[in-house]
C-alpha cells in the first residue's frame, strides 16, 4: 500500500515556507504522494457541516488562507522530483473545463507528468450558488466536466456538446504528458461509487470504518460490472487524519479510524490494505509546522516502512 501526505495549503500552515518544507521533508523521506485540497470560496454563515466528521459541528473559516491547490503544487513541483502531486478533491465543476484542464495539464508538464486529480461534487451550498451553479445539479455538471476535460486532454481538435459545456474548433495545449490524467473520483457516497464505476480511474473516499468501507467496495465492484469494467481498474484510495497517542482511544471518542496508539494505527492500515485500500493520504492532526514535521518524521520511521517491506516481499 502507497502512503500519501496531505500538504496543508489552508489554514494556519497555508503559507510558502510551511509548505514548501513539508513538501521537500516528504519527498526525502519516502512519501509516495503530496496532496492538497480544495474550495474556491467559504462562506461567512451556513447552515451544513463538514460532513465527515459525523456527530461535529465543524465548518471551515472563511476567514483562513486557502491557497489555490494548483498553484501550491505547481509551487512544490519547483522543489521536488520524485514524489507525485494530487488535489484531495478538485472542486472542477466550480471551473469552466477548458480552465481546469489547461491548469491540470500545465501542472503535469511542469511537473514531468507526476499529477494525480481526484475530483468531487462538493458539500457547501453557498459555495456553488455563489458561482451561479445550481447546488443540487452539482453531480451532472461534474459527469460532463469530466468527459469534456478527457476530450481536451486526448483529442487533436477537441469538441464537446452538452448540457453545460460545448467547445469545437479549437486547439488545446499542452497535453498531459502521458496523454492522460489518473482521476480520481472522491466521495464517500453511491454516487460517488457510480460515478467511480463509469468515469474514475479510482475511488477516493475520507475517513470511512473498515467495515463500512468493505462495503462501499462491494457495491463498487457490482458497479463496474453493470459498467462493462473490471473492478481491478478503479483502486481505492482514503484520505485518512492520522492522530498517534500514547493511550488506547475509545471508538466513541475517535475522531477518525487511524486514531489510537501506533499498534491500533498499523492495524487499522492492515486492515484496510486487506480489503483492497491500494493508497493512504494521511493527514496529521497538528496546527504547528514544527509539530506537522515531526508527525512526519514518526510516520516515516514507524508506518513508512512497515508497508514498504509488504510491497517488497509482494513483487
Amino acid at each position: 500500500m502507497e502512503i500519501g501526505l496531505i500538504l496543508p495549503n489552508a489554514g494556519d500552515l497555508a503559507r510558502a515556507d510551511s509548505m514548501y518544507r513539508i513538501a521537500e521533508k516528504a519527498e526525502a523521506l519516502g512519501f509516495d504522494t503530496l496532496w492538497t485540497a480544495d474550495h474556491l470560496v467559504l462562506p461567512v454563515e451556513s447552515s451544513t457541516f463538514y460532513p465527515y466528521m459525523p456527530g461535529m459541528k465543524i465548518r471551515p473559516d472563511a476567514r483562513h488562507a486557502f491557497i489555490d491547490p494548483m498553484i501550491a503544487l505547481a509551487g512544490v513541483a519547483a522543489r521536488t522530483h520524485q514524489i507525485r502531486l494530487g488535489v484531495s478533491v478538485y472542486l472542477a465543476a466550480l471551473r469552466h473545463p477548458i480552465v481546469a484542464a489547461k491548469l491540470v495539464a500545465s501542472l503535469d508538464q511542469l511537473s514531468g507528468g507526476r499529477v494525480l486529480l481526484g475530483v468531487g461534487s462538493g458539500w457547501i451550498p453557498e459555495e456553488y450558488e455563489t458561482m451561479g451553479i445550481s447546488f443540487g445539479e452539482r453531480g451532472h455538471v461534474l459527469d460532463e466536466h469530466i468527459d469534456a476535460m478527457r476530450a481536451l486532454w486526448s483529442q487533436d481538435h477537441p469538441s464537446h456538446s452538452g448540457e453545460h459545456f460545448r467547445f469545437d474548433n479549437i486547439g488545446f495545449d499542452p497535453k498531459p504528458v502521458a496523454g492522460n490524467i489518473p482521476i480520481w473520483i472522491g466521495g464517500n457516497s453511491r454516487p460517488a461509487r457510480r460515478r467511480a464505476a463509469r468515469a474514475g480511474d479510482g475511488w477516493h473516499v475520507i475517513d470511512v470504518p473498515v467495515a463500512e468501507l468493505r462495503l462501499g467496495i462491494h457495491e463498487l465492484s457490482e458497479l463496474c460490472s453493470d459498467a462493462g469494467r473490471p473492478a481491478s481498474e478503479v483502486p481505492i484510495s482514503m484520505r485518512a487524519q492520522i492522530e498517534l497517542t500514547n493511550e488506547p482511544v475509545p471508538s466513541d471518542k475517535r475522531i477518525a479510524p487511524l486514531t489510537g496508539p501506533l499498534e491500533h494505527v498499523l492495524e487499522q492500515l492492515r486492515a484496510y490494505q486487506e480489503i483492497g485500500v491500494s493508497h493512504m493520504a494521511l493527514w496529521p492532526r497538528e496546527s504547528t509546522l514544527e509539530a506537522y514535521l515531526e508527525r512526519m518524521d514518526r510516520i516515516a520511521a514507524e508506518i513508512l516502512p512497515v508497508f514498504a517491506a509488504v510491497g517488497r516481499s509482494e513483487s
